[in-house]
């Protein structure tokens, strides 16, 4: 393997200024990635966190997902007081989810590596929260990947009905993964890890197993040896713990409406567009009623409590909601912003890695840390990643193209790429021909508005069909090139299928099914040694 830093233009902008210190950014987040340590540890040895209940819980989950046993001794860590956890977390997407889930645990386990090192008095143990509340299925229940034509394919499960509104933490896989497994035989040639690849997966998500358990189990196969400990929040244990942050989020849920508004106004005002937006009538809890639904708890018009169902509301009590906190907490849930107040309630988290969207998130939940009274951590920019086989290299190389132009998501690069290594004197000479007409049509405009200002009409209507006219010629040099240069197009457009699918980051798009089925599990090991602590960099690894 080999690895390229890239400087590309990143989003949305708050994150792009976050990993540069620039802009308007520092005012949202209280701690600076790069030099904010002390000043967190700090903070967390004055703060108290349930840490027995904490590692007894984790230690039975691990346990049941076959945690190998350095992810249980670091659990058992977690009771010290100088012991903090490094933080990430994802939806529990099916075979793992998109490449990213793999690059956030990568950075995590960095993370905890390097802290440990400059910290050697206080222990770290690195911590995957994985988010399993939600009922968005859709959003988990489908891979992509290439197959061996090259295509960009999609496998998905469909929603059984009757686990509509039901939260991921109540869903067991059905009979309709079992088909993935013969379509991946089919869509890849044989290779020496075809079989163990499929298999490993086929092991993790079985049929009828809860969707949580495969997720989890995928993950500390992969990296329990580094000592990752996974955490289901969605457990009974784990929400009796946070029974009291659910009782004081329903206790003055306007005035935490209002606090997050100033701030979602203020981000505005800096530049920054927020990525959470609530109705006034919001608070930040979900309710899962007696059939598993997980309902959005509102307030009326008469600031009374009221479950959002998909045909209208139903009203709740107060006191039948403030009950269900302190004896039935595992009927409620966090929403979004709510979701890393309750993580940092229930650990000792001296990082949390974001991806780009969750950082603008966080830009956000800041109010929410001031409001309930909790150190924020260090918010952490995670890996960003292009992984490049050696046949899309070749193909970079053999035409000369940059890494950098090629992930910049230029919907024209190809266009453009001919035009300037194809026949760059041609298009030269086109744009050169085309600037000085309009030169002298202007020119021409100006003595003729100064002797009859009614054919200046004429004029700009003769200016505008020649415009068009070159704008035609410049396509059809375009199309001519492109015929001419058959093969190199076709080679582009293999390159960007891979490094840039539908547009897209291949992180964001593409499944690990893919690398693993032709290098292996392992090969995930190596790029784990392979990549550097710093993260302000989008990374080119050449297989």
């Amino acid at each position: 393997m080999e690895i390229i830093s890239l400087k590309l233009s990143e989003s949305p902008q708050i994150f792009s200024d976050y990993l540069s210190s620039t802009g308007n950014v520092s005012q949202f987040f209280p701690h600076n990635f790069r030099d904010s340590w002390d000043a967190v540890l700090t903070e967390r040895g004055k703060t108290d966190y349930p840490r027995k209940g904490m590692a007894t819980l984790l230690e039975e989950q691990n346990r049941h997902w076959n945690a190998p046993e350095a992810s249980l001794e670091n659990i058992q860590k977690l009771q010290d007081r100088n012991t903090f956890a490094v933080v990430t977390g994802q939806q529990a997407g099916f075979y793992g989810g998109p490449l990213y889930t793999f690059y956030k645990t990568m950075t995590v386990l960095k993370l905890t590596k390097k802290l440990q090192k400059e910290y050697p008095q206080y222990q770290f143990v690195p911590v995957f929260w994985i988010e399993v509340n939600d009922s968005d299925f859709a959003e988990i229940a489908a891979i992509q990947y290439l197959n061996k034509e090259n295509q960009l394919t999609r496998l998905s499960v469909e929603e059984p009905a009757e686990d509509a509104q039901k939260p991921i933490a109540a869903r067991k896989l059905d009979d309709q993964i079992l088909a993935w497994q013969q379509q991946l035989a089919d869509d890849f040639f044989d290779t020496e890890f075809k079989d163990s690849a499929l298999q490993t997966l086929k092991t993790c998500f079985n049929s009828g197993r809860p969707i949580v358990d495969a997720f989890a189990e995928l993950l500390l196969q992969t990296f329990g040896r580094h000592g990752l400990v996974c955490l289901n929040p969605a457990g009974k244990a784990v929400c009796e713990l946070a029974g009291d942050l659910f009782k004081n989020s329903l206790a003055e849920p306007e005035k935490i409406v209002d606090a997050f508004a100033d701030r979602s106004n203020a981000l505005q005002t800096a530049g920054y567009q927020p990525q959470i937006r609530f109705q006034p009538n919001q608070t930040l809890l979900f309710f899962n009623d007696s059939d598993m639904r997980r309902v959005r708890i509102d307030r009326g018009d008469d600031g009374q409590f009221q479950l959002k169902y998909p045909d209208g509301y139903r009203s709740a009590e107060k006191d039948h909601l403030l009950k269900a906190c302190s004896e039935r907490p595992e009927y409620l849930s966090p929403n979004v912003a709510l979701r890393p107040i309750m993580q940092d309630t229930l650990l000792p988290t001296v990082a949390y890695v974001a991806g780009p969207s969750e950082m603008a998130y966080f830009g956000q939940v800041a109010a929410l840390y001031e409001y309930f009274n909790l150190p924020m951590p260090v918010i952490y920019p995670r890996h960003r990643i292009t992984l490049s086989e050696k046949k899309v290299d070749k193909n970079v190389q053999k035409n000369n193209a940059d890494y950098a132009e090629l992930l910049a998501g230029n919907p024209n690069f190809i266009e453009e790429f001919l035009r300037k290594h194809s026949s760059q004197t041609l298009f030269q000479s086109v744009e050169s021909v085309e600037r000085q007409i309009k030169d002298a049509l202007e020119s021409l405009r100006t003595l003729i508005a100064e002797n009859d200002q009614t054919l200046v009409g004429q004029l700009d209507k003769t200016r505008q069909n020649i415009e068009g006219s070159f704008g035609k010629l410049s396509g059809r040099i375009t199309r001519s090139l492109e015929e001419k240069n058959k093969i190199q197009v076709n080679q582009l457009e293999r390159v960007l299928q891979h490094l840039m699918p539908e547009s897209t980051f291949q992180e964001r798009k593409i499944n690990i099914i893919y690398f693993a089925i032709k290098y292996g599990m392992g090969f995930l090991d190596e790029l784990y040694e392979l990549l550097p602590e710093d993260t302000s960099s989008h990374y080119v690894v050449k297989l």
